[in-house]
């Protein structure tokens, strides 16, 4: 499979609506309701062959192993903005539909700023995209990477968390209850030097986040007891593999 810049899965592909809905999935991942993981992608190569920045999905059964959906071709593909997608993640929402957060890039031109995050609705277990929109996150001149999403049970909200420059690499959130208005961004998560690409799972009371450090080039887990901004604690030592690594990855059902 072409390579990432970061790709998130997400589970739980229904039988029902997989089966019937503009994509087919491989019959062992119609098994049984809730069973498949889903991934969402972009591709991209070193000498850019086969590059393609739009909403790419596969599909695994134990989350090793992924068959592409769609002959690998994209299923969505923004039509504002730079027009082309990086660091695409999946959220079930709280009434059982998806929506999908993306970074509004196309390309590797890193200098290039948007205040925006791609967005679409998908009520049909990932089988349909629609209600495709820009979000605008900040009026910063800086970028809007790597976004992602969760729960916040004691604002009644959803918080967008996502990297950007203040001054500073850091993460900031924005508050939302329906993905099309957001609150004032502001601070996340800055430990005192850069970071980038942060990832959030909320496991009962315990909110975690993962990281990357733009200091050592290391990958860190931090926690809290609430999930809210500027209460986490770095609780892991640095994560290394190979000469680089960044774009923590979430997996659930």
């Amino acid at each position: 499979m072409p390579l990432t810049r970061r790709a998130f899965a997400l589970g739980a592909l229904s039988t029902a609506a997989a089966a019937t809905g503009a994509l087919t999935l491989p019959r062992a991942a119609l098994a049984a309701p809730n069973t498949a993981y889903l991934m969402a992608y972009f591709t991209e190569t070193p000498q850019f062959l086969g590059a393609d920045y739009g909403l790419h999905l596969a599909v695994s059964r134990d989350g090793l192993n992924w068959t592409p959906l769609n002959q690998n071709n994209p299923v969505a593909t923004p039509t504002a903005g730079q027009l082309g997608l990086r660091d695409p993640f999946v959220l079930r929402k709280q009434d059982g539909t998806f929506v999908v957060l993306a970074t509004d890039l196309k390309g590797t031109n890193f200098g290039l700023n948007s205040q925006y995050l791609h967005v679409w609705d998908s009520t049909t277990d990932l089988t349909g995209f629609t209600g495709y929109r820009r979000i605008r996150m900040h009026t910063l001149n800086t970028h809007t990477w790597a976004p992602t999403a969760f729960w916040d049970a004691a604002r009644g909200q959803y918080a967008i968390v996502y990297s950007a420059n203040n001054g500073q690499d850091v993460l900031l959130v924005n508050y939302t209850s329906d993905f099309r208005t957001v609150s004032a961004p502001q601070v996340f998560f800055s430990p005192g030097f850069g970071i980038l690409d942060g990832d959030v799972v909320v496991d009962g009371a315990t909110t975690y986040l993962y990281y990357k450090n733009l200091a050592n080039g290391n990958l860190y887990g931090a926690r809290s007891g609430t999930g809210a901004p500027n209460s986490f604690t770095t609780y892991t030592s640095g994560l290394l593999q190979g000469s680089g690594i960044e774009a923590g990855c979430r997996s659930s059902r």
